[in-house]
């Protein structure tokens, strides 16, 4: 569902708030999880966002390091990741991709154009602990 997501962002969603706050305003896209990797992605499909925050991101997705090879950065932004220092330490091998995937997100990103600043934050605990601080610290980073 993330074409149809995008769209219902872009074409309904993000005119509204900009009716009620104003035009001129940056856009953030930011997400945790599957989130997370739906915030990157979009900013591969779409020129409007300012800011991407991609929090503990399913990286690990089948078919991702494929897709960021053959697709470049659409917006001028900055890319937020961050990670938990015990997720990829995990006896699922495909969870267990989601360090390096990261790490590989982040020297991908540095070579994009369009990124204007990048910047990868290691958290403590595993991929459920502080998701809001986590989010939050983000939000901070963005600003």
């Amino acid at each position: 569902g993330a074409p149809e997501t995008l769209r219902w962002l872009t074409e309904e969603y993000v005119p509204y708030l900009r009716e009620c706050y104003g035009a001129g305003r940056p856009l953030f896209l930011m997400g945790y999880s599957l989130a997370g990797l739906f915030a990157l992605w979009a900013a591969y499909q779409s020129d409007l966002f300012s800011g991407i925050a991609c929090c503990s991101g399913s990286l690990w997705f089948a078919g991702w390091e494929e897709f960021v090879k053959e697709n470049k950065i659409r917006c001028e932004c900055a890319v937020y990741l961050s990670l938990g220092g015990k997720e990829e330490k995990t006896d699922n091998p495909v969870m267990a991709m989601v360090g390096d995937r990261t790490r590989e997100q982040e020297r991908l990103l540095r070579k994009e154009p369009r990124v204007r600043n990048v910047t990868l934050e290691w958290n403590r605990g595993g991929h459920f602990a502080d998701s809001c601080r986590r989010l939050a610290k983000g939000v901070q980073w963005l600003l």
